[in-house]
């Protein structure tokens, strides 16, 4: 019997006795197999979590100004003439009333020079009551064509007309930048006609102040307060930001008729610059009335799996 064994090596043996091997255990996979599928379906959880979740934005970019609630007001004049002397610079402050520039009044002061010499050829007492009462008004008129003068409170922050230069009446003369019933942080910010119709009061807006690195210090957060019903014109830009080249730029930047957003920062007393920043990190140093910003406006979060259904209702009715 042992010479018969002997015939058959053992795995032969081993194979006769259970040929379909039923009774050992066949491998699936291996750890490493178990550990990829595990990836795979945390993976899969985590998209459809995003999915539900999530959000793709849809954002207007825009560009604008930071202000004092007071705001920027316009300084012109009447009557027009060829500037004789300018007494303000950018910086200056001013009150009501002060004297900001002076114009030549050629004709006006000649009539007035004429009516002086006049009272001396009054051939009654009536008569020369009569023509000093027309040389004080024609010296008055000449004062007040002549000399332009503050009507506001605040500091000029940017003269528009030069020595020299002949101006016509209404003519802006300078930008005066408002100090009476100054309070908190506001702004106007313009975005494209095409996004501004779906902006609403009370959207959240993010926004980079020049000088400002947001990668480090995060986005000046603000809360848009009103926005314009039509699209705004070059002029009306000009007289908000009271600066020309400043209105030129953004909108030459744009390229689009432009929608007024108006703005007012969110305070936080914890920051340094008194506003709430979207990163408690970074160097936030104070903001100060016309500073120039970019920023953006969410106009709409959408979950994907709504973005996927709407496709997929999209290229069913196409069939």
């Amino acid at each position: 019997m042992a010479e018969q064994n002997r015939i058959f090596s053992k795995e032969a043996l081993n194979k006769l006795r259970s040929p379909e091997r039923l009774d050992m255990l066949f491998p699936i996979t291996t750890p490493t197999g178990w550990v990829m599928i595990a990836a795979i379906m945390v993976l899969l959880f985590s998209i459809v979590l995003w999915s539900i979740f999530g959000a793709f934005t849809v954002k207007a970019n825009g560009m604008g100004l930071i202000m004092d609630s007071a705001g920027v007001v316009n300084v012109s004049h009447i009557s027009g003439g060829k500037v004789s002397a300018v007494y303000v610079k950018t910086g200056t402050r001013v009150h009501v009333g002060d004297l900001i520039a002076q114009l030549e009044q050629a004709q006006q002061s000649a009539d007035t020079r004429m009516t002086q010499y006049g009272m001396g050829l009054a051939s009654s007492d009536r008569d020369a009551l009569n023509r000093v009462y027309q040389y004080g008004a024609k010296k008055e008129q000449l004062n007040i064509a002549e000399y332009i003068y503050s009507d506001y409170d605040g500091i000029v922050d940017e003269v528009l007309i030069d020595k020299g230069k002949v101006i016509s009446g209404n003519t802006p003369v300078c930008t005066i930048r408002l100090t009476q019933n100054r309070d908190d942080l506001k702004g106007v910010f313009y975005i494209p006609v095409d996004k501004g119709k779906r902006v609403e009061p009370g959207m959240t807006i993010q926004l980079v102040p020049n000088g400002v690195d947001a990668s480090q210090t995060g986005n000046l957060i603000g809360v848009v307060r009103s926005v314009s019903q039509y699209p705004v014109s070059a002029e009306s830009i000009r007289q908000k930001l009271g600066n020309d080249q400043l209105a030129q730029w953004i909108q030459s930047s744009q390229n689009s008729a432009l929608m007024e957003i108006k703005f007012d920062l969110v305070k936080d007393d914890d920051s340094e610059s008194g506003y709430l920043w979207t990163s408690i990190v970074g160097e936030h140093k104070p903001i100060t009335p016309g500073s120039f910003c970019t920023g953006s406006i969410i106009i709409e979060r959408q979950p994907p799996i709504e973005k996927v259904f709407y496709k997929i209702s999209q290229w069913l009715r196409s069939r």
